[in-house]
């Protein structure tokens, strides 16, 4: 048998051969002339080597030539960094605001911005960020140039970023072209920085970070790309989110972003994670909220039916995602929401009511606003009410401030509410009234009082000076903040006569007639200098009467 087989092999190699050396000579065949002109045929490409062919199973022969990866386009890189520039001018009534209700920062501000300790400094820079004081923008800008301290130049990051100066962008988007010399609270507050300014330039820096592989600047990063990028960006997020070396945090920060770039170009990614029950919850959550943000219409429908899923959250951020559609069908959405077993989504529904102002709710307000049993939900209901505006709405409000079984920290939840809206002013000026005369509801009065210096009304001017009279030093003291705020006429001899008792040099100083004395903007130190002379001057004439009517008695 194996001398056949190689009998057989050997006839043909021996044929092969002779095939190839021409042994038969050439034979023309005739070829029949086509119908048609052949099409061009591109010639088949060369294999290069074994690679190319699998020599065993033959498969490269069938297989589907698969399209060629193309590189996914990176906005990574250095940024360019924005021309440097001094604060803006700031707005004169705001300036007149904050001279008038905080006269005593003019003197002494600026001394301490330019020769005060660091901890003065920094103590400072917080109370002008609380308070947006504006006055003195110049000199915590110079302030940043020269200090040396980490701390105080990232505090006057956090202040030109609370006003909404771009002042400082140039130094920013220095920081995140090379950061890693910086400390991460650095990095992080020139993130935050140009969230605010909304620096486009700074997108190339930001997605070098994002790319790094420093999860330190990861957060801050993307959160940052959401404010400051667009749809190019978006995409760039949506092919980031394919990588398979993300956490769950990344992957959650990632859709939240996309979301917050209300690019349509990813709308399909988001949906597809929005109705994938086994994707992450906050995943499926952020999506939700960004596919109500794009506003497209079949986005609703879809939301409608994710609005029956058992998580709350995703019930949360649903309302979240379908509050962005103005429609009855969305309204009713929003209302069932109030009936939401969970208190997150009630509360979810009433900030959407407010902000679309669906007043058709305010019967189901008005219910959970005395039956919830989450006192936050009450009091998100007592706000909502007050800034829809309607009759059924504001009857209940103002009965909370005449009723009198009222609890006194309810009727101050509404009176704050109500004053926000500029509403029921005579009723809470009425009740008051009430307080002023009796000293066991001074928390009341006190809280009125607070809420009243916060807006200048005619119908406050008779409450400040009660206040102004009254034996109580912080009945006093808010006095002096609701008639600063006014600056009603008929206080100013009470005001008067209270700062003329302001004296630095005494022993036991009156703050509050200090207080009176620079809201009227007088010279403390010449006044209390005069005091001293005046106080001298007595002593010495104590002294001389007392030594003259010694003299007598010896005599």
């Amino acid at each position: 048998m194996k001398k056949t087989i190689l009998f057989l092999a050997g006839i043909f190699f021996s044929i092969n051969a002779f095939a190839q050396d021409g042994g038969f000579g050439e034979i023309e065949l005739s070829q029949p002339e086509p119908a048609l002109p052949e099409p061009e045929v591109s010639p088949e490409p060369e294999l290069s080597s074994s690679e190319d062919f699998d020599a065993v199973s033959g498969a490269d022969d069938f297989a589907v030539e698969e399209e060629p990866k193309v590189k996914k386009e990176s906005l990574a890189g250095v940024s360019d960094v924005p021309n440097s520039k001094r604060p803006r001018t700031p707005d004169s009534s705001k300036v007149d605001e904050l001279n008038n209700t905080d006269p005593e920062a003019n003197e002494k501000n600026a001394d301490i911005l330019k020769y005060g300790l660091e901890e003065d400094i920094s103590e400072l820079l917080d109370t002008m960020t609380k308070k947006k004081d504006v006055r003195f923008v110049n000199e915590v800008y110079d302030l940043f140039q020269d200090t040396k301290s980490v701390a105080i130049r990232e505090k006057i990051l956090n202040f030109f970023k609370t006003i909404e100066d771009p002042c400082l962008e140039d130094y920013a988007v220095m920081i995140l072209n090379d950061p890693y010399d910086e400390k991460i609270s650095t990095v992080n507050a020139c993130f935050s920085y140009l969230q605010m300014a909304k620096t486009k330039e700074a997108v190339p820096a930001i997605c070098t970070l994002l790319e790094s592989d420093n999860e330190e600047y990861f957060t801050g990063a993307i959160e940052t790309l959401g404010k400051v990028g667009g749809s190019r960006e978006a995409v760039y997020i949506t092919e980031f989110l394919e990588r398979e070396d993300l956490t769950v945090a990344q992957r959650q920060s990632l859709v939240r972003v996309l979301g917050q770039l209300h690019a349509v170009e990813t709308y399909d990614k988001l949906v597809e994670y929005a109705q994938d029950s086994d994707e992450n919850a906050f995943v499926r959550m952020y999506s939700a909220e960004a596919i109500g943000e794009m506003e497209k219409p079949e986005a609703q429908e879809i939301l409608s039916d994710l609005f029956e899923d058992t998580n709350p959250n995703l019930r949360q951020y649903v309302i979240k995602g379908i509050s962005h559609f103005k429609n009855s069908e969305a309204n009713e959405i929003l209302i069932q929401g109030l009936k939401d077993s969970h208190y997150k989504v009630r509360q979810e529904s009433i900030n959407a009511i407010k902000e679309n102002n669906v007043t058709e709710a305010d019967e189901y307000l008005i219910y959970r606003a005395k039956n919830d049993p989450v006192q936050a939900v009450k009091n998100d209901c007592l706000n909502c009410l007050a800034k829809l505006n309607t009759p059924k709405g504001n009857e209940y409000l103002l009965s909370q401030i005449t009723e009198k079984k009222v609890p006194d920290p309810q009727r101050a939840r509404v009176a704050k509410v109500l004053l926000e809206e500029g509403r029921g002013v005579s009723e809470i000026a009425e009740l008051c009234k009430e307080t002023i005369k009796d000293d066991k509801r001074k928390q009341l009065r006190y809280a009125l009082g607070k809420e009243m210096a916060k807006y200048e009304n005619p119908a406050f001017a008779e409450i400040a000076l009660e206040f102004l009279k009254h034996k109580d030093t912080s009945t006093i003291g808010t006095g002096l903040d609701i008639w600063a705020k006014g600056r009603y006429s008929n206080c100013n001899e009470a005001v008067n006569e209270l700062a003329d008792k302001a004296d630095l040099t005494a022993k036991n100083k009156n703050q509050l007639a200090i207080k009176a004395a620079r809201l009227l903007g007088r010279d403390l130190e010449k006044q209390s200098e005069q005091k001293e002379a005046e106080r001298k001057a007595a002593e010495e004439a104590k002294k001389a009467k007392k030594n003259g009517a010694g003299l007598g008695d010896a005599e």
